[in-house]
């Protein structure tokens, strides 16, 4: 078996600095840490935050004293309002690409615009982001959802979830430019999803197998497995090893290993250990190609 990683996988630096704030505050807070929602979408951090003592709640009314850590994916301004007038230390781990959102679809609301959102409506980022201007925004995700957007003379934009396929965004820009030609265009997906839709991407076609590795509550991971399911035989999305299954596999085949930006490295190689194995035991010594580049670390304030 030949197992090939693409250029950009696994965890981005918005989640690292998450997982790091998160980090640092349970290690640090005097008193009770909860965390609104998930830190980042994958079980295993998730996990380990609970384990360290971070309480997971759904609201802040949950929480009546101690620090609030607020997910990547961000909140609305409301929330950390709440949050403040009940006195809590509230510790914001908000991914600065996320805050850019924030702040283009503030400025376009105070001039007035009509904003399409193209995101899952249950999405903790969506929701997020949604709450900056809710008088403005419509959301949509569906391509016949579009029929059903208001039509208006007045300026009109666009923008995105962080997650979004980037393939998908191209196909509904070009719709809602036949019903929209005065539309303002803001790509907001973000440069870590980009660039691990592209590698994968790359690599997908050259493979008789994909395994993506991510939680199924992850809109990037499923992204990209969808990206890549057509290129090859077969696709895959698993939350760890434990899920990889020898029938996948006759033993010489060549496999692509690609990872969400909320999947820790130690995942992603608990894959290619299982990967090495189910290989040997076929009778076929494994190979590994890795491709990996590193990303510069952002810093940006909101």
């Amino acid at each position: 078996m030949d197992i090939f990683l693409p250029e950009y996988a696994g965890v981005c630096v918005g989640v690292k600095r998450a997982i790091k704030m998160a980090h640092k505050t349970a290690e640090e807070a005097t008193g009770p840490v909860f965390i609104l929602h998930e830190i980042v979408h994958n079980t295993h951090v998730v996990k380990d935050l609970s384990e360290r003592g971070v309480k997971s709640v759904d609201e802040v009314k949950e929480v009546d004293k101690g620090t609030l850590i607020i997910s990547a994916h961000g909140v609305a301004p409301e929330v950390i309002a709440d949050a403040r007038s009940r006195n809590l230390e509230v510790v914001d781990t908000t991914c600065p690409l996320v805050w850019k959102i924030h702040r283009i679809v503030k400025a376009l609301a105070e001039k007035n615009y009509t904003i399409f959102l193209l995101g899952e409506r249950n999405h903790d980022e969506v929701m997020g982001v949604q709450g900056v201007a809710k008088d403005h925004i419509h959301i949509f995700h569906k391509k016949e959802e579009i029929a059903h957007l208001p039509l208006t003379e007045g300026p009109v934009a666009l923008v995105s979830q962080t997650t979004q396929s980037i393939k998908y965004f191209d196909e509904i820009l070009d719709l809602l430019l036949e019903r929209y030609p005065q539309l303002e265009i803001h790509n907001t997906i973000c440069d870590a999803t980009e660039k691990r839709q592209t590698s994968a991407l790359a690599i997908a076609g050259d493979m008789d197998v994909m395994i993506t590795v991510g939680s199924m509550s992850s809109a990037n991971s499923r992204r990209l497995q969808e990206v890549s399911a057509g290129l090859c035989r077969a696709s895959y999305l698993v939350d760890s090893a434990n899920e990889v299954s020898d029938t996948w596999f006759k033993g010489g085949e060549r496999v692509g290993v690609t990872a969400g930006a909320s999947t820790p490295e130690w995942l992603i190689e608990g894959v290619i250990e299982k990967l090495m194995e189910i290989s040997r035991a076929k009778g076929f010594e494994p190979s590994v190609t890795r491709n990996e580049s590193s990303e510069e670390e952002f810093i940006e304030t909101h």
